[in-house]
């Protein structure tokens, strides 16, 4: 229909070569993302006092940095927060454009390793995209941490 000379079956196997390289995390980690970035925006709504003019133009790059901007807990915890935030963004755009395999490792490795670091006493091993994302949310709240309870 074309009128390109197009090879419809040639299409057809770069269609499968691309699918066999997908990553099956990548829809867990875009929602997981997702979810994390809205739990930022209730954060920040909190946090700022004139949170409404922000007017949702930024990304979650821009928001994490506006969040340890506005961190009230200790600088310390912000940092950390911060890295964890940062590094689930690099595995989110890592999957997202369709980065290799190992890419996507590194990536998720430097995330867990970052959240060892975010919460030292919580078991890492095993743990999988919802578990950080929980934990991040944990790490949020006021209450206390389970090292207190």
């Amino acid at each position: 229909m074309a009128k390109a000379d197009y090879d419809q079956f040639a299409g057809l196997a770069r269609l499968a070569e691309a699918a066999a390289t997908v990553d099956q995390r990548a829809a867990v980690i875009l929602t997981y993302h997702a979810a994390l970035e809205r739990e930022i925006d209730v954060v920040l709504t909190r946090l700022l006092p004139r949170a409404d003019r922000l007017r949702n133009r930024f990304g979650f790059g821009h928001k994490i940095d506006i969040l340890a901007a506005a961190w009230k807990g200790t600088a310390d915890a912000g940092d950390r927060l911060h890295q964890v935030l940062f590094r689930f963004n690099e595995l989110r755009n890592a999957v997202a454009h369709g980065d290799r395999i190992d890419l996507v490792e590194t990536k998720l490795e430097q995330l867990l390793a970052a959240f060892r670091r975010l919460i030292p006493d919580a078991v890492t091993e095993g743990i999988g995209i919802a578990e950080v994302a929980a934990g991040i949310c944990g790490f949020l709240a006021d209450g206390p941490t389970p090292s207190e309870v």
